[in-house]
């Protein structure tokens, strides 16, 4: 959208800050060759930015004020601009609107996310290469390393494993593939667990100190069930979760037929002996990544079948737990040699009444996965009840963009973001037709405008 910009020289500018003032420009700036020069929310303060700029390329910079921009001196008056140096008055420029904006931070995780998965998949290729050369010893300090670039990722970007997701059709690609899913998915279903739970502890802690000598005051937080240093060891766990397959019969695994009895006893081996196997050959105790190798698949109450090993279901932890879920939405939703993935909003939906008002731990593990998974993940297309075709900016919400019109036909002008759920913007009647299937962006490529069209393609440079 264009807006008024004044213009002033970076000779000026650099006056300016030199001085003790501030400047910020409210509009990116680039140079010829599309390098960032000047970010637009950034109160430069110091006067060798503006020196790196104009050594490369900046000559007049645009200061847009609706975008609160501006130039103040060392008082924090602010300095105004009559006209521009060298023109007779301000220019118009563009400014990216909200959408754009949300677009633009779609394609920037999406590259990241690009990198860090594809460091993940050869980390724990490499890692299970080893355990299978060696039969079973590995490197633990590779993990370590990944893992916490993939937790630090995921802690910042939410919806971070909707853009880690890959269709892969090999037994060793889905490992691969399940391995990194199932950490980033876990890694940000704890740590809202973890909150939430917390939460509710400090005010049972609270209410029950209310009015005794030294009271904890009703504001304090004190508890905290995990650390971050223990949440960062349970993701490590995630990330290994299923390193005992490594050493089952892929054809076993890979059998596109229901298994035999003695199939499923071998396949149960990967973490009643397997598992156990490797960890104590690489002399592993800790106790989060022990669990959540030993335990995924237990039950999570009393009486779930075709769970193993046989454990007491209020003894297996709320991290296991929290695996458990995680590992179940991925192999569903994943794409195999031998079936097609689900529908993610079935998936969820199935996980829910499944699990619901069992173990009252599990429920904080549930609504925690339900919150942190969403059913609309951010760059699916959904259908709304009058039509119309949406992209997902945001699974929160979840913020949608409609592309087409009720009629299926795209949209020729730029529309207004729909959010969706209580204090949202979206009418009463306009709901998400939860029966008709996501939509890949790939297979809606021709009704997109530009500039989500530029979404994937930027996908698609990256490997995605």
């Amino acid at each position: 959208m264009p807006v008024a910009a004044a213009h002033c020289s970076i000779d000026r500018l650099i006056a300016v800050v030199e001085n003790g003032g501030r400047v910020r420009t409210g509009v990116d700036v680039h140079n010829k060759e599309g390098v960032l020069l000047l970010e637009k929310s950034v109160l430069v303060a110091d006067p060798d930015i503006l020196r790196k700029a104009k050594a490369q390329g900046a000559k007049l910079v645009p200061i847009v004020e609706q975008e609160e921009g501006g130039i103040w001196d060392k008082t924090g008056r602010r300095i105004v601009l009559a006209a521009d140096e060298g023109n007779e008055a301000p220019v118009k420029v563009a400014v990216p609107s909200s959408i754009e904006r949300k677009i633009s931070e779609i394609v920037e995780i999406k590259k990241a996310a690009a990198v860090k998965y594809e460091k993940a998949k050869a980390t724990i290729k490499q890692t299970l290469t080893a355990i299978k050369q060696t039969g079973g010893e590995f490197d633990l300090e590779p993990i370590a390393a990944t893992v916490g670039e993939l937790f630090d990722f995921v802690s910042k970007n939410e919806n971070a494993f909707a853009y880690l997701t890959r269709e892969i059709f090999s037994y060793d690609d889905y490992l691969y593939n399940h391995s990194v899913n199932v950490c980033t998915i876990g890694t940000v279903v704890m740590q809202k667990f973890n909150a939430s739970f917390s939460a509710a502890v400090n005010v049972f802690l609270n209410d029950h100190t209310a009015g005794t000598s030294g009271a904890v005051p009703r504001d304090d937080h004190s508890f905290l069930y995990f650390t971050p240093s223990e949440l960062l060891d349970i993701s490590i766990g995630y990330f290994m979760h299923d390193l005992g397959k490594v050493l089952i019969n892929p054809k076993v695994l890979n059998k596109p037929d229901k298994l035999t009895p003695e199939e499923f006893e071998e396949v149960k081996t990967h973490v009643t002996d397997k598992a156990r196997q490797i960890l104590q050959k690489n002399r592993l105790t800790d106790p989060y990544i022990v669990d959540d190798c030993l335990y995924h698949h237990a039950a999570l109450y009393d009486g779930e079948e075709r769970c193993y090993p046989n454990q007491d279901h209020r003894l297996v932890p709320a991290y296991a737990k929290v695996c458990k879920l995680a590992d179940i939405y991925d192999a569903m939703t994943s794409r195999r040699c031998y079936k097609e993935a689900l529908n993610p909003v079935g998936v969820v939906t199935d996980i829910f009444y499944h699990y619901a008002r069992k173990d009252p731990l599990l429920q904080y593990a549930l609504h925690a996965f339900i919150k942190s998974v969403g059913i609309y993940p951010a760059g699916s297309v959904v259908t709304l009840s009058n039509g119309q075709l949406a992209y997902v900016l945001d699974s929160s919400g979840p913020v949608l963009l409609p592309v087409t019109d009720p009629k299926g036909e795209s949209l020729t002008r730029q529309p207004e973001m729909i959010v969706m759920g209580r204090g949202g913007n979206a009418p009463p009647t306009l709901t998400i037709d939860r029966y008709r299937p996501l939509v890949c962006p790939l297979d809606a490529y021709n009704i997109l405008p530009p500039y989500l069209r530029r979404t994937i393609d930027a996908d698609a440079d990256s490997g995605g």
